[in-house]
């Protein structure tokens, strides 16, 4: 009986450090954390600087021209202003979307 306990041992105390493998495997990965998602899953781009043109419907801000539309909010020292408030010669911080096409807000930082 003895001989045959052995095999039968050695047999289980190989298998179990294999069966145990990707147990540890798996417990030393480090879970990943999801980046986080930007605005309606976009890509979000500031642009900053001198306001150079300004029209109803877009900014440019250096060579940098963003689109306006009724979403695009305004402000000045953390106070909402209307977008006629912004004037030619205003420092702005424009946060965008679309890949940098249209402006969700824009903040003026120093009046001109």
């Amino acid at each position: 009986m003895k001989s045959q306990l052995k095999p039968a041992l050695l047999g289980i105390l190989l298998a179990l450090p294999v069966a145990a493998l990707p147990v540890t495997s798996f417990a030393q990965t480090a879970p990943s954390d999801p980046a986080p998602a930007a605005p309606d899953n976009r890509v979000t781009k500031n642009v900053s600087g001198k306001v150079t043109a300004k029209s109803d419907t877009s900014l440019t801000v250096g060579s940098r021209t963003v689109s306006l539309n009724s979403a695009t909010t305004f402000s000045r020292g953390g106070t909402s202003i209307g977008s006629g408030d912004v004037k030619v010669g205003d420092t702005v911080n424009v946060v965008t979307t679309d890949d940098g096409q249209v402006a969700v807000s824009v903040t003026v930082t120093t009046s001109s």
